[in-house]
């Protein structure tokens, strides 16, 4: 558990998010969620802190572009889950899905 001085870990934060999507990002939304995280990680920066695990979510970008048939992932996770999704909420919940294959790998 983190304290004043170790935030969150991002591995940490997206549990805490996976079980109350509205607590933190109002609504299932993968753009709101993006932008949850950026704001995340440019807070704990900014605290002059540094979060253990910080470039798993960079990882995760370069992981998900060829694992969705992308040749970069300069577009960013977001964009590139919402682009091979339904609606902006099934591309939250494929976020989770796809964070959950990243881990295993």
């Amino acid at each position: 558990m983190p304290t004043k001085d170790t935030p969150l870990s991002i591995h940490e934060l997206l549990d805490l998010i996976r079980k109350r999507p509205g607590f933190y990002t109002v609504e299932r939304s993968i753009f709101r969620l993006d932008s949850f995280l950026g704001g995340y990680e440019l807070g704990v920066r900014l605290s002059g802190l540094v979060i253990g695990d910080g470039n798993d979510l960079a990882r995760f970008r370069d992981w998900l572009a060829p694992r969705l048939g992308f040749t970069s992932s300069v577009s960013g996770a977001a964009n590139m889950i919402r682009e091979k999704s339904t609606s902006d909420s099934d591309a939250f919940d494929r976020f989770f899905i796809l964070w959950d294959e990243f881990k295993r790998v």
